[in-house]
C-alpha cells in the first residue's frame, strides 16, 4: 500500500511539468507538527493573489493520510517585510490508522488486538509564510484544524494542528 502511494506521488511530481500550460512556482518540503507531513505544492498567480494546491502525505497513529489542499495566499505584508505572506485554505483528506486504544476525554480504551480504522475529513488552513528569496527555501507557522470520520470509531474534531514547514523550491 505503502509502495502504492509513494509510487503515485512520484507519477504526479514528474507529469505534472506536462499537464500545466503555464510555469508555476513548485515546493517540496514536510510539516513537523502532530500530523506529520511530506507535501508537494504547485503554485501560480491569479490577480491579486496567489494560487496553490498542495498535496500531503501524513503519517499518524501507524497509519497514513493523504490531504489535498487549495491555498490563498494573500500579497506581501511590505510594512513587516516584503517577503512574509499569509495565507488560507481549505481541502480534505482520506487514509487509514491501525488503533490500539481509543482516547474519549480523560478515559482510555484500550481493544484486544490492533484496529484498521479508514479515515476521511476535512481541512482548513491557516499560515504565515516567510519566502528566502537568497536560496530557495520557505518557512512557515501554519495550523491545519480538521474534522474526521474514524470508521467505525468516532468523529474527531482537531482545532490546532499547529505545525512548522520547511519547504525547497524549484
Amino acid at each position: 500500500m505503502k509502495r502504492n502511494l509513494l509510487s503515485l506521488l512520484i507519477v504526479m511530481i514528474t507529469v505534472q511539468p506536462v499537464l500545466f500550460g503555464q510555469s508555476g512556482m513548485r515546493q517540496a518540503g514536510f510539516r513537523m507538527g502532530y500530523t506529520g507531513e511530506i507535501f508537494y505544492q504547485l503554485s501560480n498567480e491569479a490577480g491579486n493573489a496567489e494560487i496553490a494546491y498542495n498535496a500531503l502525505l501524513g503519517f499518524r497513529n501507524n497509519g497514513l493520510q493523504l490531504s489535498g489542499l487549495r491555498i490563498v495566499y494573500g500579497t506581501a505584508i511590505n510594512s513587516i517585510s516584503p517577503d512574509l505572506y499569509f495565507a488560507w485554505g481549505y481541502g480534505g483528506h482520506a487514509g487509514f490508522m491501525n488503533i490500539d486504544r481509543h482516547d474519549y476525554y480523560h478515559d482510555s480504551y484500550g481493544f484486544q488486538r490492533r484496529q484498521f480504522c479508514p479515515v476521511i475529513g476535512i481541512d482548513g488552513w491557516l499560515a504565515a509564510e516567510y519566502r528566502i528569496r537568497e536560496i530557495p527555501l520557505n518557512i512557515s507557522l501554519n495550523i491545519k484544524p480538521y474534522l474526521e470520520l474514524t470508521i467505525p470509531q468516532y468523529v474527531r474534531v482537531m482545532p490546532f494542528d499547529l505545525a512548522l514547514s520547511v519547504s525547497y523550491i524549484f
